[in-house]
Parts: C-alpha cells; sequence; structure tokens
C-alpha cells in the first residue's frame, strides 16, 4: 500500500525542506505497524522542522476502514489540499529499510 504526502516549508522557517519548496514523499508499507510509524514520524517531523502537510493520499486497496483509523490516528494535524502546489524533489521509500537500518545501527 502507498502513502503519499507532501511537506512544504511555507514560512521559511524549517530545516528539512528549503525556504519556498516543497517536496513529495511516497512510502511502500506492508502493514498497519509501518503505516502507523509513517504517520508517528511525519507529525514529529512537521513539528520540528514548522512545515505545512500538503496533498496527503492513501492508496487504500489493501486496507480496511478501522486499520486506516487505527493508524492515522498517530497524526491529527491541519492537512492542505492544493493542487497548484508542486514538489521539487520526490522521494520513494520502502519502509522495511527503515526497520533494518534501525536493526543494524542497535
Amino acid at each position: 500500500m502507498k502513502i503519499s504526502y507532501v511537506l512544504w516549508n511555507k514560512t521559511g522557517k524549517g530545516r528539512k525542506v528549503p525556504e519556498g519548496q516543497s517536496w513529495q514523499w511516497i512510502h511502500e508499507v506492508e502493514d498497519e505497524h509501518q503505516m502507523a510509524n509513517v504517520f508517528k514520524r511525519l507529525k514529529k517531523t512537521i513539528r520540528e522542522c514548522r512545515l505545512a502537510l500538503v496533498n496527503l493520499h492513501i492508496e487504500q486497496r489493501d486496507c480496511s476502514d478501522e486499520m486506516l483509523e487505527r493508524a492515522t490516528f498517530a497524526y491529527k494535524g491541519p492537512i492542505l489540499y492544493d493542487e497548484s502546489i508542486s514538489p521539487k524533489r520526490i522521494m520513494h521509500v520502502h519502509e522495511d529499510t527503515f526497520e533494518t537500518q534501525d536493526a543494524e545501527t542497535a
């Protein structure tokens, strides 16, 4: 299943995305646990880096409504939907990559 979103540094105060730019992330997740981790990291990044969340899309083909609700509970913030905001950079991430890196560094 895929989760895609854009982080936009509209204020110029953020650190992760350059001032005035928007970057897109596309995550490949396998299960509810990975989806919940994406939303927890997303919430933390938005708060710490002062970014706006734009155009959040979740491919729900293999996801029940109950699973989606539980996983997205970690992020309860404003989402801006604006198709005129185009990302300057696009990152594709497969979630087990993070789990492997965490295990190797521990």
